[in-house]
């Protein structure tokens, strides 16, 4: 099965011109899975405090439009700018944190976290060339050299010592779009468990999702992985006690915060806090 992130509409519209049907491209040439392109994404800046620390406000990203559903993480999702919107919007918050992103993809949330944290962990499935790509587009933006990139997987049960101590150290963590499978869902959130009884007790979690709906057999409309998503959130995480002393919070926050970024950001989109709380 091929799929394509939404993006790719956002991305054709952004870019029509006088020259629409000028193309070396044959029909459908243009949309193979081996293609990568190469992205400037913009981002606007009008808060003086913001402007005078970052670096750039352009963001160059290597991805792709299509992909097979293993290798989702190669394409560009609107949940990473509705994340970037965010840390931008809340600059003062991430401004010296120990940021750790998940499932990071092609980088982009990890690049903008970048410009403002102290330092930022981009990390993500070493399958294929996920991991490869993720370096090469943290390279290309690493301005302060505060990225670094490691491999993570959901499905590990245990941790490298150096990976370990990544996340004792962490302040936020961050995830984009990270909810396609059910298997990968019900890890993640493992994995969100066992990151927030490591080291540092007060950990912020951010987690942008959007609520993909589809028809079922019946005809209705339905968001299957999202209402997983949500069921694990309130099941799983969320009044879960940790070390008898504190428990886990999840809350679910508005997104009417500035758009900096160009893209679509439809009501679908969703933005989730993740936090502990003393007993």
């Amino acid at each position: 099965m091929v799929i394509s992130s939404e993006m790719k509409d956002d991305m054709f519209i952004r870019t029509i011109g006088a020259n629409l049907f000028d193309s070396d491209f044959e029909d459908g040439e243009n949309d193979s899975e081996d293609d990568l392109l190469e992205s400037e994404f913009e981002f606007s800046c009008e808060d003086k405090t913001i402007c005078d620390v970052l670096k750039t406000k352009t963001v160059t990203i290597q991805h792709k439009t299509c992909t097979s559903r293993d290798l989702v993480g190669l394409q560009v999702w609107r949940g990473a700018f509705l994340l970037a919107d965010f840390i931008l919007h809340n600059a003062a918050r991430f401004n010296g944190k120990n940021v750790i992103e998940l499932a990071s993809g092609v980088g982009l949330t990890s690049i903008v976290a970048g410009l403002i944290a102290n330092k930022v962990l981009a990390t993500d499935v070493d399958r294929e060339n996920i991991l490869s790509l993720l370096r090469s587009n943290v390279n290309k933006n690493n301005h302060r050299k505060n990225i670094k990139v490691a491999e993570f997987d959901f499905f590990w049960d245990e941790y490298s010592q150096s990976l370990t101590e990544e996340i004792e150290t962490s302040d936020i963590i961050l995830a984009a779009d990270v909810v396609y499978i059910e298997a990968v869902t019900k890890h993640f959130i493992k994995t969100l468990l066992n990151i927030l009884k490591l080291g540092n007790k007060n950990k912020e979690v951010y987690i942008a999702v959007e609520k993909r709906r589809e028809a079922s057999p019946g005809g209705q409309i339905i968001a299957p992985m999202f209402s997983y998503f949500h069921q694990c959130l309130h099941q799983d995480l969320h009044k879960t006690v940790i070390n008898d002393r504190s428990t886990v919070i999840v809350e679910e926050l508005q997104i009417d915060f500035p758009q900096y970024f160009v893209y679509t950001r439809v009501p679908e989109l969703t933005l989730w806090k993740i936090h502990i709380k003393n007993l």
